[in-house]
């Protein structure tokens, strides 16, 4: 914070709080803060000249403004205009009556009556500063009272884009050395509780009296749907990481978000996601790591170890499944890696809801694994006051509290909670603080770099599977003359990643269309899109300029009242790059009254004359008038629901306008949204949400054709297609496996006119290949991040060699799943009947082949396994840890890395058990002809079961056998070796 020098009349501060620069006065910090805090806070905010006069407490730390920053907003002397550093370029207001768009500070007028702007919300980036709780609706002021501008500038400078947040040095040195228990001892009930339950959105409780600073939560460190928050690096989803089957790669994922989480002021991650993909229809599925739940908790454990160092369904499963199947990822990471804190889960188990379930929290969590770290709910996800902190859920997120506060105070004093639950909760919040405290510092580095670009562009490129090469196609080769036709919507229509929490605003994108032409030039590659495999309109990601410049996004607005009945300047505003938008938590709390209006403008032009389509979708209310006409009207009424919306079905259905394009030709675009009416949710404002999408009109029937007209011309026909954020989002599940609309006809009518065509099929779990027979070249990209261009760039032109493998079996039919009968019903009683026989269990248990067993992908050199050694007998030891080994040859003629699969058959158990299981898995890499030893230790966990008779992990006596194998699939064992456990044995804990 630091007085600005541009506003001679009256006292303006600039306030950078979490990359928003907001203007603030004098008034207005009177009105905001105590006295107390107030003169700390002017104490510490640098003159015109940059000096601070002190520090200020942590709770209400803001970053001032860098120099470079700063030096930036002198060439405006309107401080509200925001520019573009990279191109000089100033937004010149558009004339309109009564409207002055854009008025310095010291041009506006004030009023003491208005509430203060204090508070930053970031639903979608997490990304919260609360300095006190946020005053009811009920108390705002009427617009025409609120009448002082306010501006939003997003950071574009890698200074002050990858700031931290400025803690006091005195108390980063207490919370480095505090003492949670002597802390407790100087905290009154009430203060006990406020630490309990979040300060707002992504936020503990501060208590600034004992210098308690507030640590911020991130969702795996994504961004915003709206440039109104810093963009981060995309990396590839969960199940695309999971495919590398490469411990060390994630244990590098981890640092590098790490690194981002720190750049960014966040201190815990809330990630990753180790739930099992029991069904491929799951529309979250492309978060978790997959099926196998050994592969997923050492891949987690990996992750969290990168990390570290730098409406309700009730689950119903037996002891013998939650123990074998669904906990074990859990346990595993808990045993590797210790994490900080753990999430409760929405759902109840056994009818019990998770985050009051004591079987769950306490005697397995608490007691059994000897967990101490921090549990906290998923967001919303409490559902009472007592039952859950007396077993062991010690915060509740997010703030204000739905379930503590003072209900928590009153149940404390009638004796329904003892004090010793509060502390021992209280100990873990502060102990989480101290540990994600103890990290941060002054330091303001960029994580945007060439090493961080180069890492993910590799983890996009090492999670490809490569599922069929018959012709061997593959590698493509680099010399000139080849032709290639790019055939599908993907290469246009960016498939980054999943719907929901985990969505990011990337810093960049390699699309797949650029990276082609990158190696073979604009003359060696040709475009058809043949059919559409979208669900609601495409993202607008080129054509849309600022207002009356060159510069890319669109001019957002905020207004009080109707800008249309009352003309009137706005009180806040920013720019955009993105045209799905959420201000529902991104806005300033205070400024804007409870319904507010946004006017989001822009100018669209193309290259290329076409007819096009524009839909438009809302929470609230919209309407889109393009080139002054009215074009689209979701103002007056909304279209009838018949599908599940993006953004857990906020979102209107959309409806559409058709425009006949000119190139070159400028249309001016013009949305007016509030937030007022046509909620879905009832009792409550909707959030203020919008979505523009666009794409041209297509005969598909022509397209398809001139899709094929395309693959005859060419040598080689790269289709890409799949699924995309429209179908696997989080709150809603698919229905069927089908690729969307006519893309199977698509990919079938193309490979029978080339048999050289690619499939290449992006989605981030199992989707129908109902055409796989007649493609001889086939890979899966899942969903690879803002790097997803090259990574698939570099794999099929052989600058990376093949090595990853399907953490996922592919079914050839849904039919064909364990859970085809119990997934997805409308019973709120969820029972998950296929027991352990999830994925490839159930194949193989059953002798019913799936399309692609999991484990399996195909490398561009070749790899042979001998000299398998096990020992004989299972010795019992202090650790019960039993070594093997065995050798492996790269006989290709290309440098390349093999996935070593260990599998332990159990050969006669006394329970019903899979015919194998995953135990353990490495990574190798082999130059050319080079032979290794691949050394494993297997243990306790891989020769026992969980026995509901014992309620224990039971090890029979008897003959196993380890089962080398290049996928699950019982016709790729490539060695096989015996050996006999003497004497029974049963264990608790991890």
């Amino acid at each position: 914070m630091r007085l600005s020098p541009h506003c001679k009349s009256r006292k303006f501060y600039e306030y950078l709080v979490d990359n928003y620069l907001l203007w603030i006065s004098e008034d207005q910090l009177k009105m905001s803060f105590c006295s107390t805090f107030l003169s700390k806070l002017i104490a510490s905010s640098p003159d015109s000249s940059g000096q601070v006069q002190s520090e200020i407490d942590p709770v209400h730390s803001a970053t001032p403004v860098s120099d470079e920053r700063f030096n930036i907003l002198e060439t405006s002397q309107c401080l509200s205009v925001p520019l573009n550093p990279a191109s000089g370029h100033e937004l010149k207001p558009q004339k309109r009556e009564k409207r002055q768009k854009y008025p310095a500070p010291d041009e506006a007028t004030s009023n003491d009556s208005q509430d203060s702007i204090n508070t930053k919300h970031s639903h979608d980036c997490c990304d919260i500063i609360d300095d006190e709780e946020p005053r009811p609706a009920k108390r705002q002021k009427p617009r025409s009272e609120l009448d002082q501008s306010t501006s939003i500038c997003p950071e574009n400078t890698a200074k002050s884009r990858f700031r931290q947040l400025r803690l006091n040095k005195d108390v980063l040195f207490k919370m480095a050395s505090m003492n949670a228990e002597s802390i407790i001892s100087e905290l009154s009930l009430e203060e006990k509780v406020s630490l309990l339950s979040g300060a707002g959105l992504c936020r503990t409780t501060a208590l600034e009296r004992l210098n308690i600073p507030s640590i911020k939560l991130a969702f795996e460190e994504r961004s915003s749907s709206t440039k109104l928050q810093d963009p981060a690096h995309l990396l590839p989803t969960g199940t695309a990481l999971s495919a590398t089957f490469d411990v060390d790669l994630l244990h590098h994922v981890g640092n590098v978000l790490a690194d981002e989480a720190h750049s960014h002021g966040a201190d815990v991650v809330l990630g990753p996601v180790t739930c099992l993909q029991r069904s491929p229809l799951i529309g979250r599925g492309f978060e978790a790591f997959g099926e196998d739940p050994i592969q997923s908790g050492l891949l987690g454990a990996a992750y969290v170890n990168g990390l570290q160092e730098r409406q309700i369904d009730d689950v119903r499963m037996s002891a013998h499944t939650l123990r074998e199947m669904h906990l074990m990822p859990f346990q595993i990471a808990i045993k590797k890696s210790n994490p900080w804190a753990v999430m409760s889960t929405y759902q109840k188990i056994n009818g019990i809801h998770a985050s009051e379930n004591r079987k769950l929290l306490h005697d397995i969590l608490r007691e059994e694994w000897k967990y101490d770290g921090l549990v906290l709910s998923d967001w919303w996800g409490v559902y009472s006051t007592s039952e859950a902190i007396n077993i062991g859920l010690d915060l509740e997120m997010p703030g204000p509290t739905d379930w503590r506060g003072y209900q928590l105070v009153w149940v404390v004093r009638a004796r329904k909670v003892s004090m010793e639950a509060i502390d021992t909760a209280v100990k873990n919040v502060l102990n989480l603080v101290k540990k994600a405290t103890a990290g941060r510092s002054e330091k303001v580095y960029d994580t945007n770099t060439e090493v961080a670009r180069k890492f993910i562009r590799k983890v996009a490129a090492d999670s490809i599977v490569l599922l069929k090469n018959d012709r061997k196609v593959l590698p493509l080769p680099k010399r000139a003359g080849t032709t290639y036709g790019l055939i599908g919507d993907h290469w246009e229509n960016l498939a980054l990643g999943g719907g929901g929490s985990s969505k990011v605003v990337p810093y960049y994108v390699s699309s797949p269309f650029d990276a082609i032409v990158e190696v073979v030039g604009k003359d060696g590659a040709s475009y058809e899109p043949g059919a559409y495999s979208h669900g609601f309109s495409p993202f607008i990601t080129t054509g849309l300029t600022l207002p009356d410049t060159a510069d890319p996004g669109l001019l957002l607005e905020f207004f009080g009242e109707n800008p249309e009945e009352s003309p009137q300047t706005p009180c806040l505003y920013s720019t955009t790059t993105n045209t799905s938008m959420n201000f529902g938590d991104s806005l300033p709390l205070n400024v804007l009254p409870k319904y507010y209006f946004v006017q989001i403008r822009a100018t669209y032009m193309v290259h290329k004359s076409k007819k096009y389509r524009f839909g438009l979708s809302v929470s609230g209310k919209a309407k889109l008038t393009i080139d002054g006409r009215p074009a689209i009207d979701l103002w007056t009424s909304h279209p009838e629901k018949t599908d599940y919306g993006p953004v857990f079905d906020d979102f209107s259905m959309e409806r559409f306008t058709e425009l006949d394009i000119k190139a070159g030709e400028i249309n001016q675009l013009e949305i007016l949204l509030t937030n007022k009416g046509m909620a879905r949710t009832v009792g409550a404002a909707p959030p203020g949400e919008v979505r523009l999408g666009g794409f041209e009109v297509l005969d598909e029937d022509e397209a398809i054709c001139n899709a094929e007209a395309l693959a005859k011309r060419v040598d080689v026909p790269i289709i890409l297609t799949g699924l995309s954020s429209d179908w696997e989002l989080e709150g809603c599940d698919r229905t069927d496996l089908r690729l969307p609309g006519r893309v199977d006809e698509l990919i079938q009518r193309v490979a029978e006119t080339n048999p050289n065509s690619i499939v290449i099929i992006q989605a981030g779990l199992p989707v129908g290949m109902p055409w796989s027979k007649n493609v001889n070249t086939l890979l899966c990209a899942w969903y690879g991040g803002q790097e997803t261009g090259h990574g698939i760039s570099d794999i099929l032109f052989g600058a990376i060699n093949l090595s990853a493998r399907l953490p996922v079996t592919f079914p050839k039919r849904v039919e064909d799943t364990s859970t085809f009968f119990n997934f997805g019903k409308s019973d709120r009683e969820i029972w998950y009947s296929e027991g352990v026989f999830i994925g490839f269990r159930y194949y193989e248990k059953v002798n019913r082949p799936p399309l692609f067993y999991f484990g399996y992908g195909l490398s561009y050199t070749q790899f042979e396994y001998s000299n398998l050694v096990v020992p004989s007998v299972y010795e019992a030891n202090e650790h019960y840890v039993m070594k093997l080994s065995v050798d492996i040859t790269n006989v290709g003629a290309v440098d390349g890395s093999e996935v070593v699969q260990i599998y332990v058959a159990d050969l006669k158990s006394t329970v019903l058990r899979a015919k194998k299981d995953l135990k353990a898995f490495k990574k190798i890499r082999l130059v050319a002809g080079e032979r290794t030893t691949c050394e494993i230790e297997l243990d306790k966990y891989d020769v026992s079961f969980w026995s509901e008779e014992f309620s224990q992990w039971t090890a029979e006596s008897g003959d196993f056998a380890v089962i080398v194998g290049t996928s699950a699939d019982p016709r790729d064992e490539v060695l096989r070796q015996q050996f006999k456990l003497p004497k029974s044995f049963r264990w608790s804990g991890i």
